[in-house]
């Protein structure tokens, strides 16, 4: 289950403010929402803790 509080911070390269994070792909991908923009992006995060 994805928990916002497992990925860290990012924020959006084109108006600088902070994204939300929307969602956290297996392969280690966090998912970002940028409101202002209304652009997805997506940042490695690291891979998931296989043994969870």
């Amino acid at each position: 289950m994805f928990d916002s509080d497992d990925v860290p911070p990012h924020w959006c390269p084109d108006c600088g403010n902070e994204l939300a994070p929307t969602g956290l792909q297996p392969a280690g991908i966090g998912q970002y929402f940028c409101e202002t923009c209304r652009r997805r992006h997506d940042h490695y995060v690291g891979q998931a803790d296989a043994s969870a």
